[in-house]
């Protein structure tokens, strides 16, 4: 099961490199909703909290990266406000 949590961890912290590519490469982030990334900043900083509550490396290794992902987004957003 811990090979099917990686899989999945991958894939979706995959998913969100496009996007902070762009957004450190144009600095532009008007396109980007903000309580979208704050609710995924907090969603994902409880699933960082789950993995480490229940020793799953999975879960907590994908969500280290997703927190740093998405936080580096909501950031850039923040200073464009």
């Amino acid at each position: 099961m811990e090979i099917l949590g990686f899989i999945a961890g991958f894939c979706t912290t995959l998913s969100l490199v496009p996007q902070v590519i762009k957004v450190i490469r144009t600095r532009q982030t008007r396109d980007i909703a903000l309580g979208m990334y704050i609710l995924m900043v907090i969603g994902v900083f409880f699933w960082l909290l789950y993995g480490l509550s229940t020793r799953a490396i999975s879960v907590i290794v994908s969500n280290s990266i997703t927190f740093v992902l998405s936080f580096t987004v909501l950031v850039y957003k923040l200073r464009e406000k």
